[in-house]
């Protein structure tokens, strides 16, 4: 008899286990909820030049020089330029009706600032030579016309090859009020367009810096060397602090798609230019 009952209560107590399996199995398991993620940080929008005010009565040609020679023989090249040919062009446009102005200012008229005279024309020079300083800045001077000088730093002083300007002769020529110095990136490479993202901004802030420290004052137009550039370019020469950047495009300026890739003329073009921006 005691065997039965301790047989019968362990029965019992299969019985109840197994009815606890299955209220357990039935019962609803509680919601696990997936682990939300914080939500990603909105990307930055890429910020894109501003195009140049449209409609605008102005017509104005950039003409970029780059050396002077004092006379063309078997070593000139197409860039060079004589005192006797600058003096022809520069009385040529005066005499058209130009109005000669400084790039600063054509930056401010291009984007709406200021109005411009209707047949503007700006004189840069590129590369920093010796021979602006001796041959050409006398010309300008006697005429007072306002030039700029885009300059690539790492050059500034050099004897080798064509001589280019001291950091004394830029300072003196800007102390006279009609000359201004920007940037022409470092080392002047061949083609930005072609160098990755860290290079072409180290040239780009390399040269400001080292052009703000030696002029004491801000840096704020930029020429691509040789005139090649891309859209990278254009964004890295806004992220670097310039105002607006040139090519060498040969159209008016007020063509130019943004503030960083504005038109110039070659000086070789200064007859295309005058013949297409004002009809003859």
């Amino acid at each position: 008899m005691v065997g039965r009952r301790q047989g019968g209560g362990g029965l019992a107590a299969v019985v109840a286990g197994l009815v606890l399996v299955a209220i357990s199995a039935c019962a609803p398991k509680p919601v696990v909820e997936a682990r939300k993620e914080p939500p990603a940080a909105p990307k930055p929008e890429v910020e894109v030049a501003r195009p140049l005010v449209r409609g605008l009565k102005s017509r104005t040609i950039i003409l970029t020089y780059h050396d002077m020679v004092e006379r063309r023989d078997g070593r000139s090249v197409w860039f060079d330029c004589t005192p006797e040919e600058l003096t022809q062009q520069l009385d040529w446009l005066r005499d058209q009706g130009a109005t000669f102005l400084d790039l600063r200012t054509v930056r401010e008229g291009l984007t709406g600032q200021v109005e411009l005279p209707e047949r503007t024309v700006a004189i840069c020079f590129a590369d920093n030579y010796d021979g602006f300083y001796r041959l050409a800045w006398p010309i300008l001077r006697d005429r007072g016309i306002p030039v700029t000088v885009f300059v690539h730093t790492d050059h500034v002083g050099s004897r080798r090859g064509r001589p280019k300007m001291t950091w004394d002769q830029v300072r003196e020529l800007e102390s006279r009020g009609l000359v201004t110095a920007e940037s022409q990136t470092m080392s002047h490479p061949k083609d930005l367009s072609k160098l990755p993202d860290e290079q072409i901004r180290a040239e780009f802030v390399g040269s400001k810096s080292v052009l703000e420290r030696e002029l004491r004052r801000p840096v704020t137009l930029l020429a691509y060397p040789n005139g090649k550039w891309d859209a990278r370019c254009e964004r890295l020469a806004r992220e670097a602090g310039y105002l607006m950047a040139f090519t060498e495009e040969q159209t008016p300026a007020e063509e130019s798609p943004n503030e960083f890739s504005v038109a110039r003329y070659v000086h070789t073009k200064w007859r295309e230019a005058w013949r297409e921006a004002h009809g003859r």
